[in-house]
């Protein structure tokens, strides 16, 4: 598995370098929210190294996280791809919070059976037209610590998503999303990645506004997220504080 992943970001890289560029983009939140779960608490760094080509249609980038108590810590990889409306997204996700319940001290582990990664495969697709931008995504977790209690399975724990633009005006956005989560592979189990059985684990609302500081624009936006599933929600607000 490791030499599946390098070698897809060696194709994407060697696909040539037209309309190719670097990207750095980095946000602070209070926290870090993710598939209807709270990831992390405390004020969260969040930071995304990138770098496009073929006319903006592949992007390979590092992508890591950290919050200020050092009780999180992410650095993951990952390859989009895009075209019209149509996304593909494959993450190779290492959480190595040194309170994890899993292997987090073997970076390079691809063992299914012993790996503390996981491989976030996503198709999704954006609809055209401006009257009805609905977004539809399908996640697939198809590798790593998503596996049955007697682990000897993968579960590929699937997300769907669908998220609708309902506001914008004045600079304005507000998204509605709604998520639900099952195993495509049960192995007579109930429990998957995102919850404890099928169901709805995820609806959102998030306002974005671009801020003028002087010269400066900066994105800062605010969410609620709530799981029925868990009875848990949880708010969040950020800014972007650098991109190039």
């Amino acid at each position: 598995m490791k030499r599946i992943v390098v070698i897809v970001l060696m194709m994407a890289a060697c696909l040539g370098n037209a309309q190719a560029q670097l990207h750095l983009k980095a946000n602070v939140q209070n926290n870090h929210l993710w598939r209807g779960m709270e990831v992390s608490d405390g004020i969260v760094l969040l930071t995304d190294l990138s770098y496009t080509m073929v006319n903006d249609h592949v992007t390979v980038g590092l992508w890591g996280g950290c919050n200020s108590e050092g009780s999180y810590k992410e650095f993951n990889h990952y390859l989009n791809l895009k075209a019209g409306g149509w996304g593909f997204a494959l993450w190779d996700t290492y959480n190595f919070s040194p309170g994890a319940s899993y292997n987090n001290k073997e970076y390079w582990n691809y063992s299914a059976h012993t790996t503390g990664r996981f491989l976030d495969a996503t198709l999704s697709y954006r609809f055209q037209d401006e009257k009805f931008p609905l977004l539809l995504s399908w996640s697939t977790v198809v590798f790593g610590r998503d596996r049955n209690s007697d682990n000897t399975k993968q579960k590929y724990s699937t997300f769907a998503y669908a998220e609708y633009p309902i506001y914008q005006k004045d600079g304005w956005k507000v998204d509605a999303g709604v998520g639900g989560a099952f195993a495509l592979n049960r192995s007579g189990e109930n429990a998957h990645f995102f919850g404890t059985t099928a169901g709805i684990v995820h609806i959102s609302l998030q306002a974005s506004h671009d801020l003028k500081l002087g010269n400066y624009t900066v994105p800062v936006y605010a969410k609620g997220m709530w799981n029925p599933q868990s009875n848990e929600s949880y708010f969040q607000i950020g800014a972007e504080i650098i991109r190039f």
